[in-house]
């Protein structure tokens, strides 16, 4: 029983412990997956804050990658699309030289130089009696930087007598720099004169760290403190005095990004401005943000940087300026629209004060300097006519050319430097006389809606000096000295006596058939040329054929030389164009532009000499490399003889041919030229040449009806009135050793004594010449 009692009781307890241990099981189970289920989740979201960090941190790593690689091409490559700037040509001086005092003084105007009593710096002058004592700018010509530094010149009448420097010792030479007459853009709309870190002064510099970024050279591209301090200064006074981002943030945005104002654009200008202060050092840095700050707008093109500031708003160099004016650049980098001088000039004063009194509290310039600089009136340059549209038909010119030389689009954009044989003072009164003479010659009867085209080379080196395409002298449409192709008239004679002359048989006397001619072509057709004033003179002398520029004369003489070899004689006098040998070419039936004329000319000019007309004489890029310079090339193509004798005939048309009116109006300087006129007066030309400068002048219709005007009265017109206000040089030919000076008896063409008849002197080949002719009549 006792066993049995045992037995049953010990079955309970059995029963409890197995439902105590299932059920300690059951909790230990419940934990365990409580427990279980809870590391996986922790795990999970660990694992993918781990992973979204790496992803993020891979991302910005590759972007910073992808950011660095793209800012350095840049900044490291062109950063900017910057314009070619075309320059005129220098003005040179050397003892001896044809040149005024008020050649020079004009010249000095145009560079913005300034009339003082004592020189202190650069851009300014000195004009005392018979001389001028320039303190000249340093400049990066395409041969070498020449730095600043004073030259003296004194005069002797219309030349120079002797060149000093500011030592007193005599110099051989020196020279001004050039005017900048062009910036030909490009498609970014942005126009900057790149200026190295060195020219700027130190004093913009500083102003512009103190306003900006004073900052600048301990931060790392972004500055907390910066921030900070703007809020702090901003609050004191008032208003936004000072922004938060530093320069190097600022050119980021500048250079890189655009002015949209979002997170996203300020973390990339954050990023970006951390790689450039990396990369970079802040001089470089520095000298980015001083060529590529937007500081206004030249009308279609944005005016960048503080250099072309200084010259769009103060018409000077950028190392020339005042402390108030530097200032004021300084204050326009907050807003240049905003605080526009031409536009808001007390708000821009009231900024440019500010900026000031943060230069003395800084002791950037003294209290005496400072309350200057507050006393000084805000005085803006006089915005100038768009630089491209100044002078157009020159400056097509100058593109066609650069465009052969330099194909390559890049380097254009690369701040090429374009030096040209542009002559302003040329180039000034070529415009005006155009102006002048079109109204003036338009009073007369049956004349109205002429046009004009005209160009000036300068001999020595074949560059254009100016040219004007037409009536209107700003319009940039057609160019009708280089496009406009007109029968030339009586411009061809110069060619077909010189082509005689190079004949033994041939000189100045000779006698020339003037009576009727008629010339039988292939087809039987006649042509029977006329002289213009319908008469006949007999026998004439044919320097007298030449200057009165006599028609019949020259087709006989044109004849009997043969039309082909007067083709020849036009193509080495320079024509390229296809030519036509008719008879008629004898007296000018053949189409050529002005320019075309020019080359003839120049040929002329030049004794025989072929040289390529240009107008580019070098070409550089932004650091002064040499990239192209003109080379003259003296092709001797004519006899010394034959030239000189058909320049001597030239200059008797101006004496007392066809373009005496010249001598009335220069009767102490000797100049050469020719007049030309096509079939019922269409085109009015004139050619004619000092001893430096060949010009060719058109006036037409552009619906090619006639003008009722002759060479002599048009074109000529238009020559003298281009001269007046010049200081031409009177021709002083060398005579070749070929040559000797004889009388001549006018009616019998043959060399005579003085007395023996009329008798006059002529140049004749020295082989022709005799001792001690004998008179005969």
């Amino acid at each position: 029983m006792a066993e049995k009692k045992k037995t049953s009781t010990s079955k309970p307890s059995t029963k409890r412990a197995t439902k105590t241990s299932k059920s300690s099981a059951r909790k230990s189970a419940t934990k365990k997956t409580s427990s279980t289920a809870k590391r996986p989740l922790f795990k999970t979201l660990f694992s993918i804050f781990w992973k979204l960090s790496l992803a993020t941190f891979i991302a910005v790593a590759l972007y910073f990658i992808y950011l660095d690689a793209k800012i350095t091409r840049q900044f490291e490559g062109n950063k900017w699309q910057l314009p070619a700037q075309v320059y005129a040509r220098s003005m040179t001086f050397f003892p001896g030289q044809f040149l005024s005092e008020q050649e020079v003084l004009w010249e000095l105007k145009r560079l913005n130089y300034t009339a003082v009593n004592r020189l202190s710096r650069t851009g300014q002058y000195i004009k005392t009696a018979n001389s001028i004592k320039i303190f000249r700018r340093d400049f990066e010509f395409y041969d070498g930087l020449e730095s600043a530094h004073v030259i003296e010149l004194r005069f002797s009448g219309e030349k120079v007598a002797s060149i000093k420097d500011k030592f007193g010792r005599r110099l051989n030479t020196a020279r001004l720099e050039p005017v900048q007459i062009a910036r030909i853009g490009n498609d970014s709309k942005q126009d900057r004169e790149f200026v190295p870190l060195d020219k700027f002064p130190d004093m913009l510099k500083n102003a512009l760290l103190v306003v900006e970024d004073r900052d600048f050279y301990d931060h790392h591209g972004v500055s907390v403190f910066s921030i900070l301090r703007a809020l702090y200064t901003n609050i004191r006074a008032g208003r936004t005095v000072q922004g938060g981002s530093t320069l190097t943030q600022q050119l980021a945005k500048n250079i890189y990004l655009t002015r949209e104002r979002s997170l996203v654009r300020k973390i990339n200008e954050a990023f970006i401005a951390l790689i450039l202060d990396y990369r970079y050092s802040k001089d470089q840095i520095l000298e980015a943000y001083l060529n590529e700050v937007y500081l206004g707008q030249s009308y279609n093109q944005g005016v960048h940087g503080m250099g072309l500031a200084a010259e769009f708003y103060f018409a000077k160099p950028v190392d020339e300026l005042e402390y108030d004016q530097i200032a004021l650049l300084v204050a326009m980098v907050k807003g240049p629209s905003y605080y526009n001088p031409r536009r808001y000039k007390e708000r821009a004063m009231e900024r440019r004060d500010l900026v000031l009194r943060l230069m003395v509290d800084n002791k950037l310039i003294s209290t005496k300097e400072y309350r200057a600089s507050l006393k000084r009136a805000i005085d803006i340059a006089p915005m100038k006519a768009s630089l491209q549209k100044s002078y157009p038909g020159y400056l097509e010119l100058v593109n066609r050319e650069l465009k052969q030389l330099l194909p390559d689009q890049e380097v254009l954009d690369a701040g090429v430097r374009v030096f040209t044989y542009f002559d302003l003072q040329k180039q000034t009164a070529m415009e005006e006389s155009i102006k002048a003479s079109l109204p003036y010659l338009e009073r007369r009867p049956n004349t109205k809606e002429l046009e004009a085209a005209m160009i000036s080379v300068n001999v020595e080196k074949a560059g254009v000096s100016a040219l004007v395409s037409g009536r209107d002298v700003r319009y940039s449409g057609f160019n009708r000295v280089l496009d406009t192709k007109r029968n030339i008239g009586s411009l061809v004679k110069p060619a077909v006596y010189l082509s005689a002359l190079q004949l033994p048989h041939y000189n100045l006397a000779t006698l020339l058939d003037d009576s009727p001619v008629q010339v039988t072509n292939e087809e039987g057709k006649v042509w029977q040329p006329e002289n213009f004033d319908h008469q006949y003179r007999g026998a004439v002398p044919l320097y007298k054929a030449f200057s009165h520029s006599i028609n019949i004369p020259a087709v006989n003489l044109g004849l009997d030389v043969g039309v082909d070899k007067v083709a020849n004689t036009l193509r080495g006098l320079g024509a390229k164009g296809h030519i036509n040998e008719y008879p008629s070419l004898l007296l000018g039936a053949i189409e050529m532009s002005s320019f075309e004329v020019a080359q003839l000319y120049t040929t002329i000019a030049a004794d025989g000499e072929y040289r390529e007309l240009t107008s580019i004489s070098a070409l550089t890029d932004s650091v002064g490399k040499v990239l192209y310079k003109h080379k003259v090339s003296n092709e001797q193509r004519f006899d010394k003889d034959a030239m000189y004798m058909t320049k001597y005939a030239m200059k008797r048309v101006t004496k007392d041919g066809t373009a005496k009116r010249l001598n009335l109006h220069f009767p102490s300087i000797q100049l050469a030229g020719k007049t030309g006129t096509s079939n019922e007066l269409r085109d009015s030309w004139f050619a004619g040449f000092d001893q430096n400068t060949v010009t060719v002048a058109w006036i037409g219709r552009d619906d090619n009806k006639s003008t009722g005007l002759t060479g002599s009265v048009g074109a000529l017109e238009t020559y003298i009135r281009y001269l007046k206000p010049l200081n031409p040089q009177a021709i002083a030919d060398t005579r070749p050793p070929s040559i000797r000076w004889a009388f001549v008896n006018e009616q019998t063409g043959k060399q005579a004594p003085p007395g023996c008849g009329k008798v006059i002197q002529l140049p004749l080949r020295a082989s022709e010449f005799k001792p001690r002719p004998e008179c005969i009549r």
